[in-house]
């Protein structure tokens, strides 16, 4: 440790304070802390901001502060009058980000695209070993009303989504569900685009196929040959929006509201 240079002779030692940011990221050390050793949940309230204060030593506006930024990385809900808690998992703050991105320029369609294969091919395996009967009937009424929904290009992207949200569900991780909720939006408007390329094909018919191929390989509880269709689905996407990696990819919108 660096010793802190002693006083001259005459001067006096004064303490060196600590800034606000030092002091509310002690703040925020301690609840984070706190939450672990005490095993909270989603839903348990945190200390009260006065308990907080008398522990720690350190003033109300200091103690706000630290709880605004925990709430803003989402570990914790605060609400007028109330205790802080512990919130749920919620994928907003991973959505900021992953929107953010492509809104600025640092991804494009390609690496979304990239990302869920990734993702996907991986969630699509799980899912076929630990689906259950009743997930298998909702992935089936899905595929069901997509076959007729093939010529209605936004009635199709919608429920496209539905399936793959439904497939994060059947693989029964959590994580998996809230990645695929934290990029709807865009993993939305990339489906958009694969279908209205698809449609401008004699492949249309192939897309529905390919949907069905993932959906039998989950109800038979083949994980690799569900893992395997998931390929070939982004596979097949990829070869029809792009060709091949582009040089420069078509930037993706994002609703700024």
């Amino acid at each position: 440790m660096t010793e802190q240079p002693k006083p001259r002779r005459g001067e006096l030692s004064v303490p060196r304070r600590e800034n606000s940011e030092t002091l509310a990221n002690r703040v925020v050390s301690y609840l984070r802390e706190h939450i672990a050793a005490e095993g909270l949940r989603p839903g348990a309230r945190l200390p009260s901001e006065a308990k907080i204060c008398s522990t720690l030593g350190i003033s109300r506006p200091i103690v706000r502060e630290a709880l605004r930024t925990l709430a803003a990385t989402g570990l914790i809900e605060m609400a007028m009058g109330k205790r802080a808690q512990v919130s749920a998992l919620d994928g907003a703050v991973l959505q900021s980000v992953i929107e953010n991105a492509v809104l600025t320029g640092q991804a494009d369609v390609w690496h979304v695209m990239e990302m869920r294969r990734g993702i996907e091919i991986s969630m699509a395996g799980l899912a076929a070993e630990r689906r259950s009967e009743k997930m298998v009937g909702e992935l089936t009424a899905i595929v069901e009303r997509m076959s007729g929904k093939l010529d209605k290009i936004k009635d199709y992207t919608e429920l496209d989504m539905r399936f793959h949200l439904a497939l994060a569900e059947a693989a029964d991780n959590p994580l998996y569900l809230m990645l695929i909720e934290a990029c709807r939006q865009i993993f939305e408007t990339s489906m958009l685009i694969g279908i209205e390329r698809w449609s401008e094909t004699p492949e249309l018919s192939r897309v529905q196929q390919l949907h069905e191929g993932i959906l039998a390989a989950v109800a038979a509880g083949d994980s690799v040959a569900a893992s395997q269709a998931m390929a070939q689905h982004f596979d097949n996407a990829v070869r029809v929006m792009f060709g091949s990696r582009p040089v420069e990819a078509p930037p993706l919108p994002v609703d700024a509201g």
